[in-house]
């Protein structure tokens, strides 16, 4: 059986040329793994009632976890999503430009109303097209 990557990202990364990149650096560190991407499930009924739920369950089928900050920072959905891995004793790296990190510990992060004003930040900064 495949195993399963759980890729925790900040939603303000969705279908950008940034979560592409970060996708690919995945498959290569994972090769003939299968990333579940929550990106691509948010059309789906239950997401839409319970976005942070869905997503903790999703967490729940898969082998490990992969998450990534923005502007150096773990937004206030991916936090929930690293920790809820780690409760559950589920292996957790952090990627970035460095490569892929073990995350044992629970992160710091930045509030709801936080991760709004940083996601704002972070599209005035990335000017790439949707794809």
């Amino acid at each position: 059986m495949k195993r399963r990557i759980y890729y925790a990202h900040p939603m303000c990364m969705y279908r950008r040329p940034a979560e592409r990149r970060q996708l690919l650096a995945i498959r290569r560190r994972f090769r003939n793994a299968q990333i579940v991407n929550p990106a691509r499930y948010d059309q789906h009924p239950e997401k839409l009632r319970d976005t942070l739920g869905f997503c903790l369950r999703l967490i729940e089928s898969c082998d490990v976890v992969v998450f990534s900050r923005i502007l150096g920072k773990v937004t206030a959905g991916v936090r929930r999503e690293i920790n809820h891995a780690l409760s559950r004793g589920t292996p957790v790296l952090e990627l970035s430009d460095g490569g892929f990190t073990n995350q044992t510990r629970r992160v710091r992060f930045v509030d709801r109303r936080s991760t709004i004003r940083l996601y704002e930040r972070w599209r005035r900064t990335n000017f790439d097209w949707a794809w």
